[in-house]
């Protein structure tokens, strides 16, 4: 029963895929793969790509938490991210990946410079440097990661429509609030804060915004033109 399920899961996802990436104008299908891994959602492989659809997902799925609409939305972000590596050099993954090593590269070359450069305590520098480099580097990766994220959204969200796209990430953005306080899920949501955009950022780059304290959303020009 279960292996049948999650065959009727896959069929539905190739057939979401395969529509897409027709949207997307891709020479060749993307190929769906399914993983045993209980905390992965998504992900795209840009140099293979694949999809890789983790085991959390079906779960999500199974359960009635997620319907085959957000699926398609979670589909559609991970052919975002292939179609921007399609870009070549002027693709936002490589620029900030770009961004991202030689931040790494300068945190390792500096402070041998200075290390010479000084006769007396010699360590005082280098040091000072791997304090800064370590306190800025969350913001070096966070900066580049929700640049990459949110590209896939505007991509993802030009095969679908934008009210699917943003109505799913409010609704999928309950799963994090929702999460227990061990030191896994503490981890875990602290690699989400540093990693991935907030769901205003989300909402923002598509042009929505969350209308008051409720779970409803709405155009920034809609709002505008109700004053």
């Amino acid at each position: 029963m279960v292996l049948a399920l999650q065959d009727q899961q896959l069929n539905i996802m190739k057939q979401k895929v395969e529509r897409l990436a027709i949207k997307a104008r891709f020479e060749r299908i993307p190929a769906l793969r399914i993983s045993k891994d209980k905390h992965l959602l998504a992900k795209a492989s840009i140099l293979r790509k694949k999809i890789t659809i983790g085991a959390e997902l079906l779960s999500q799925w199974k359960k009635g938490e997620i319907d085959e609409n957000d699926v398609e939305v979670t589909l559609a972000h991970e052919i975002g991210h292939l179609i921007d590596f399609e870009r070549g050099f002027s693709s936002v993954l490589f620029r900030y990946d770009a961004f991202v090593v030689l931040y790494l590269v300068l945190s390792v070359v500096l402070p041998r410079l200075f290390w010479f450069s000084y006769l007396t305590e010699p360590w005082i520098p280098p040091l000072m440097i791997f304090v800064i480099w370590a306190c800025f580097l969350p913001w070096v990766l966070r900066r580049a990661s929700c640049a990459i994220q949110l590209e896939a959204d505007s991509k993802g969200a030009q095969l679908l429509t934008e009210e699917q796209f943003a109505n799913s990430i409010v609704k999928r953005s309950k799963f994090h609030d929702s999460k227990g306080s061990g030191l896994i899920e503490t981890w875990d949501l602290l690699l989400h804060v540093i990693l991935f955009p907030s769901l205003n950022q989300r909402l923002r780059n598509l042009n929505f915004e969350i209308k008051e304290s409720k779970i409803e959303i709405q155009r920034k020009e809609d709002k505008e033109n109700q004053k």
